[in-house]
């Protein structure tokens, strides 16, 4: 069982990686648009917050829940700054 968790977590981990360095939804956004970029995006994040948490198993280890806790916090950024800019453009 502990190479499923390692595989797991390194999936989580390459989600983590292409998705939190913005690379991901730069790529997104450009090849497939606002509205199904940002779902891709977010779907992508969700996905490896679910690897990690497959990997969670019995014990709780600290890259699971870094790698959980961390795909949570960037699932919101795109939602959170697509909101502030077009709250943005209404106001000019």
């Amino acid at each position: 069982m502990l190479k499923y968790s390692i595989f797991f977590l390194f999936i989580s981990f390459i989600f983590l990686v292409f998705n939190g360095s913005a690379l991901g939804f730069i790529f997104y956004q450009e090849r497939l648009g606002d509205l199904f970029g940002i779902i891709l995006f977010c779907g992508t994040s969700l996905l490896g917050a679910l690897c990690a948490s497959i990997a969670l198993e019995k014990k709780s280890s600290y890259y699971s829940n870094l790698f959980f806790y961390g795909h949570l916090v960037v699932t919101f950024f795109p939602i959170y700054y697509w909101g502030i800019s077009r709250l943005l453009l209404t106001i000019h």
